[in-house]
């Protein structure tokens, strides 16, 4: 799909996953749908900024059938359109309802009945349209509630976050310092992976969310903080293609974090805190100490809000964990993907590398897929059909080959036809006697 419905499918995904991702009695799917339709959004290539409960029901129908790529426009239908109320006699009573939520209903149909181009409507009418868009007095004025959570099984809910870690030695020499990347099972408070990096951006993130996949499963959601990088466009298609669902920490509200944290401080003070200050570690290094420690302290340890290890209180619900299909090339699921206009010398410039495509493809624009921590392999995309990969510009094996031109097409054979020869001969014809 193009961008445009990537874009819309995507925010389709982000609104229904908490109906798809879960088997979900007939009257919890409403419940949950009348809520997800309570809110407004905004919504992409659209004026609107709300949503119906069927078109939240239909649009997690068409996911259940035909999973991602299904929830990229169609169509347009009239299903679930109201015969009562017009969108815009809809919009209007939402208006004046969200502008002041101590109008009655009363209230509402007499200022109705003074605008005369609405038309009228009954009080049931209005009463039930405002019941199901979560506009009464109580939903609007309901305060938000807050709550301690902790999910009920293992790989249910993944949090994600990053520490600051020590330096280690650069390839190049000097230091550089490393941050710890880690993903925590809810639950259970085993960790699916964790890694140090040299950069703290998507590319780290991605490298660890992948290793947590392939090591312990599926989650069905992924909390974080609403910091840049995991609000990333890359983020949220890998995760719509994996039917992960993600969820952020409120602004200014990081009380739904502790979990992570106090792994973190675990971490300070019986890793970190250990490490021989005289050796000057790599990156591998360090990464090889910080697996050892998780995997023969941190998971085998008794932890005192569960009652028993990490490792055991996961393999608790290990049948219930969602696994990937045996076929799928998770390496390739979290490639990214950018696009590029090829030179006219056949090359693109790529993370400050110059690679070379196909001679047919210059002056075209191209789709990249690619591991960004491996550019060694890229492969060129043209009009959704695969052109093979991409190849670093060596500049000095390439003044080794010969020029390759284009092979130059045969001439047409000729037609004979001439403009001013046809003049000619039509008015010859015009001035024949008949």
């Amino acid at each position: 799909m193009d961008a445009k419905a990537e874009k819309i499918a995507l925010f389709r995904y982000a609104l229904i996953a908490p109906l798809v991702l879960e088997t979900l009695p007939r009257g919890e799917l409403t419940r949950r749908a009348e809520e997800i339709a309570a809110r407004n959004y905004d919504i992409p290539y659209s004026q609107r900024s709300s949503l119906s409960v069927d078109t939240l029901l239909d649009w997690a129908l068409r996911y259940r059938r035909g999973g991602f790529t299904a929830l990229a426009p169609q169509p347009r239908r009239d299903r679930g359109r109201s015969r009562a109320l017009t969108p815009q006699l809809a919009e209007l009573i939402e208006r004046l309802k969200r502008e002041n939520p101590h109008r009655s209903g009363t209230t509402l149909l007499r200022e109705l009945a003074l605008v005369s181009h609405v038309g009228s409507v009954s009080p049931s009418t209005l009463y039930r349209f405002l019941k199901q868009r979560g506009l009464t007095q109580r939903q609007l004025l309901a305060p938000p509630v807050r709550k301690k959570f902790e999910a009920e099984f293992s790989n249910q809910i993944w949090q994600s976050d990053m520490l600051f870690g020590p330096y280690v030695q650069h390839p190049g020499g000097g230091k550089r310092q490393a941050f710890l990347y880690a993903i925590l099972d809810d639950a259970s408070r085993l960790i699916p992976h964790a890694q140090f990096y040299v950069q703290q951006g998507l590319d780290a993130l991605l490298d660890c969310l992948r290793q947590a996949v392939a090591a312990r499963g599926l989650p069905l959601r992924l909390y974080v903080d609403n910091a840049k990088v995991y609000r990333s466009q890359q983020l949220a298609r890998i995760a719509a293609s994996l039917g992960i669902l993600i969820t952020h920490t409120p602004p200014y509200q990081p009380e739904g974090r502790g979990k992570i944290e106090r792994y973190f401080r675990s971490a300070r003070e019986q890793f970190l805190g250990n490490l021989d200050g005289k050796l000057s570690l790599s990156l591998e290094e360090l990464n090889q100490r910080l697996w050892a420690w998780i995997d023969q302290v941190y998971h085998r340890s008794q932890h005192a809000g569960l009652q028993t290890t990490p490792l055991l209180r996961w393999q608790r619900d290990i049948e219930r964990v969602r696994q990937l299909p045996p076929d799928t090339d998770l390496h390739r699921l979290f490639f990214y993907r950018r696009d590029r206009v090829v030179r006219r010398d056949s090359t693109f410039l790529l993370h400050q590398h110059f690679y070379e495509a196909p001679a047919h493809l210059a002056g075209e624009t191209i789709e990249l897929r690619f591991d960004p921590l491996d550019l060694s392999q890229v492969e060129i995309y043209f009009q959704g059909q695969v052109q093979g990969m991409a190849r670093i510009v060596d500049p000095v094996i390439n003044g080794q080959l010969p020029s390759t031109r284009p092979e130059a097409k045969p001439a047409p054979a000729p037609t004979g036809i001439n403009f001013v020869e046809l003049l000619a001969q039509k008015k010859d014809q015009d001035q024949e006697p008949e």
